[in-house]
């Protein structure tokens, strides 16, 4: 009996074995052969280039950064926060765990002294990436400026586990708890608030993003796909909810995330969702299309075009098995120069990138951060022309949906 247990154990851990090998020889198939040369010859270059840890000293300040001074100016007519900019602030997330030289640049990227930023480095991450970037800010970001950037304890983060959705819901709870700016005002701090990890980037700048966001109508931006039957938990989701995935990247009002830590149904979720596989993909989009909810910004209705992920445009991110030009890493793709393309011109929608992994595409990233700064420049050179596609974003679905809810509502008071 103990010998047939032996053999039955060692032909498992073989199948288990040829499965692995099977999924490996079906990612390298996405591929053409010219492309997976040209991936992993890049890749190794990259690699020799660039420190897999920390790159750059935390005393050495980028030249040109305007828009960090007090009065958020600079020596050219065109550089100046606009009052558009000014009335419409901006909450961001930034979950880290490696390579404080990339969440430093993704932070001057997205920066402005109107905005609000929380940041979260990994447990498991060395203090020293924390320090190197808490020296970088205090080092190039004037302190008057500097005291909308805030740093929560760390927890460690683990992928696919609640600890994900932990970190980032602990700095969310730190920027709803943010005192309004003007205590007689009944306007929250924020208008809408942006979660996002240290391996991305922008491709909007902020006065492109304001000029987006102001047209949503108070909409949310998040994804909503099937909620798989071997994702479930043992028990039914409280209160009668359907179940949704979608990714952890969202885009959402004050309101919402007042929803998400006031109202006793999402905390009974959210007790639930430990239950339930990678918790971080369904929160969100639970709360956001549960129509006996009616969260904030919501959006109940979505079609099957939705569901497919045709109007989500937080993220230009590619998963297996779509399209990759690059290589695939967890099951992502990480793009190269030919996959960024169709990026790099003011009618693609998106809002951000993901993603950059430095020991794989360095090169990439330096690539889009000159184009980022560049088109910036023109864009706020010409801010009177405002060449973003707003229609674009006037006409989706759920924004779209919250104009006739609005318009609803109006003609009740009426």
């Amino acid at each position: 009996m103990r010998r047939q247990l032996v053999c039955f154990g060692r032909a498992v851990g073989l199948l288990l074995k040829l499965a692995l090998l099977a999924l490996v020889v079906i990612d390298l198939a996405h591929l053409t052969y010219e492309h997976r040369l040209k991936a992993y010859v890049f890749a190794y270059l990259s690699s020799k280039f660039t420190s897999p840890s920390v790159a750059g000293s935390p005393h050495v300040c980028e030249n040109n950064s305007w828009w960090f001074t007090p009065n958020g100016t600079g020596p050219e007519p065109w550089q100046r926060i606009l009052k558009e900019e000014e009335e419409f602030p901006l909450a961001y997330t930034i979950m880290a765990f490696e390579r404080p030289d990339q969440v430093w640049r993704l932070l001057r990227s997205i920066y402005r002294p109107q905005n609000y930023y929380c940041i979260h480095f990994d447990k498991k991450s060395p203090e020293l990436y924390k320090k190197w970037l808490i020296r970088k800010i205090f080092v190039c970001i004037p302190p008057e400026v500097s005291a909308n950037i805030f740093f929560i304890s760390s927890i460690s983060v683990y992928h696919s586990y609640m600890s994900v959705l932990e970190a980032d819901l602990a700095c969310m709870r730190a920027l709803w708890q943010l005192p309004k700016k003007k205590p007689e005002s009944k306007a929250p701090p924020w208008k809408y608030l942006i979660n996002l990890t240290g391996q991305e980037f922008p491709l909007k700048n902020n006065l492109e993003l304001t000029r987006i966001l102001n047209v949503l109508n108070n909409a949310n931006l998040i994804q909503q796909e099937k909620f798989f039957y071997v994702r479930r938990a043992w028990r039914d989701p409280p209160h009668g909810l359907q179940m949704y995935k979608g990714a952890v990247h969202v885009v959402v009002t004050w309101d919402f995330i007042n929803f998400l830590f006031t109202d006793q149904r999402v905390k009974d979720l959210l007790d639930y969702l430990p239950e339930v596989g990678i918790p971080d993909e369904a929160l969100f989009s639970t709360v956001n299309h549960n129509a006996i909810l009616n969260a904030p910004g919501n959006f109940p209705y979505g079609d099957n075009a939705y569901r497919n992920g045709g109007f989500y445009v937080n993220r230009w991110k590619h998963f297996f098995p779509e399209e990759c030009s690059g290589v695939w890493r967890h099951s992502v793709c990480i793009f190269d120069l030919y996959g960024m393309q169709p990026l790099f011109t003011p009618d693609s929608p998106h809002l951000f990138v993901n993603k950059f992994v430095m020991h794989i595409n360095a090169p990439v990233l330096d690539v889009t951060e000159q184009w980022f700064y560049n088109w910036q420049e023109w864009y706020y050179r010409h801010a009177d022309q405002n060449v973003t596609n707003l229609n674009y974003f006037r006409n989706l679905p759920q924004v779209r949906y919250q104009l006739s809810k609005a318009a609803h509502q109006k003609g009740k008071v009426g």
